[in-house]
Order: structure tokens, then C-alpha cells, then sequence
């Protein structure tokens, strides 16, 4: 599968190596062919180019700073049509480390918005680089939200195929809860926990 990932940070080089190793043609976006380029060729990934190359794949992962995040998906809506999104980001600010959406639609709901014709879903938003690294041995666990069930799957399928562990927490709205989720954890960081920590959820029916 051809995966593109928006960004060249720390979950770009993090989700870009694991899938590159999973078999996957990996392009990395940016701003910045260049540095596209070069990140690309540390990770094992096929190729960078700008965004709107990147974007051409089949599944996207959205993994730029939240604050510019929504702005470019606007602005790739025609390349994301019938194309999965991945947001992996999180609207949160400092010093409560709460949503700057408050109780309102998640940057995810926002990108759907955003992008109608896109499959968007949430996941790896609660999830560290450092958890991702090459000399990780946890097996982590990533949650998905969205309301389209295959978009979903295949999600969950290559967050398998890269040794973590999916979780389905229901349609897009519960994005709202993670991304919540994700400020408890960065708060935890901000007061001296390591940054590979994370929260799991522990299903004990049947």
C-alpha cells in the first residue's frame, strides 16, 4: 500500500520507519521537498516530495503541527477525495492542556469538514514517538475512531502490521474524548512522567 505522511517530525520518521519495514511504499510530504527527501531516505521510505504529491496515496497521514494541520487539509481536499486520512493530531494548549476546541467537534470531525470526500480517522493521537521507536519493545496500543467502518479496518490493519495493538472506540464524535485523552497524558509528561507514557484501556467482556 502507498501510505503518505504530512510532516518530517519525530511521528513522521517514527510511523514512517515501522511502515516502510511492514512492506508499504512510504512518501513523505513537506513544505520542504528537500528535507521530505532526506527524511525519506533515513526511514527506508520510497520518496519525498511536497504535500500535494504525498497526499496522491492511499491512505494520508495528517502528522504536521495541529495548528496548521486543518488549513492544508483544506487545502488538499480535491487530492484526499475517496482517500483514508489518518489525523493523528491534538488541539492542545498549555498550561491546562485542554482542547482550544472545548467541548466542541475534534480537530478529526474539523478535517472531515474540511475535506468531505476524505475517510478520516483518528488514531496514534494518544500514542508517543518514543513508544514507536526502533528499540521499542512495549506492543502499543492505538485507539480509532470513525464512521466509516472499512476506512477503519484498513486502519487497524496496518497498525497491526506494525506490531501495535488497535482498539476501535467507536465513530468520529469519540475522537472528541481522545483527543481529551491525549492532554491527560501530556500533562502527565509536563510533570515528570517519561515521554513513552500512554494510557490503555483494558476490555473485560466475553
Amino acid at each position: 500500500m502507498r501510505v503518505g505522511i504530512l510532516g518530517t517530525g519525530a511521528m513522521t520518521e517514527a510511523l514512517g520507519r515501522r511502515l516502510a519495514r511492514a512492506g508499504h511504499d512510504v512518501v513523505v510530504g513537506s513544505r520542504d521537498p528537500l528535507r521530505a527527501r532526506e527524511l525519506a531516505r533515513t526511514i527506508g521510505a520510497v520518496d519525498g516530495t511536497d504535500h500535494r504529491g504525498a497526499a496522491a496515496s492511499d491512505a494520508v497521514i495528517v502528522a504536521v503541527q495541529d495548528a496548521v494541520a486543518l488549513e492544508l487539509v483544506r487545502s488538499l481536499a480535491a487530492e484526499l477525495e475517496g482517500r483514508v486520512l489518518i489525523d493523528i493530531g491534538n488541539p492542545i494548549d498549555p498550561p491546562h492542556f485542554e482542547s482550544r476546541y472545548g467541548a466542541g467537534p475534534s480537530l478529526a470531525e474539523r478535517m472531515a469538514e474540511a475535506a468531505p470526500g476524505a475517510r478520516v480517522v483518528k488514531a496514534f493521537n494518544t500514542v508517543y514517538a518514543e513508544l514507536l521507536a526502533e528499540d521499542a519493545d512495549e506492543r502499543v496500543q492505538v485507539l480509532l475512531a470513525s464512521d466509516d467502518d472499512p476506512a477503519k479496518e484498513l486502519v487497524a490493519g496496518l497498525v497491526t502490521e506494525i506490531a501495535c495493538e488497535p482498539f476501535d472506540v467507536g465513530p468520529l464524535r469519540s475522537s472528541r474524548h481522545l483527543e481529551r485523552l491525549a492532554g491527560f497524558e501530556i500533562d502527565l509528561v509536563e510533570r515528570g512522567y517519561a515521554r513513552a507514557t500512554a494510557v490503555r484501556i483494558v476490555d473485560r467482556r466475553g
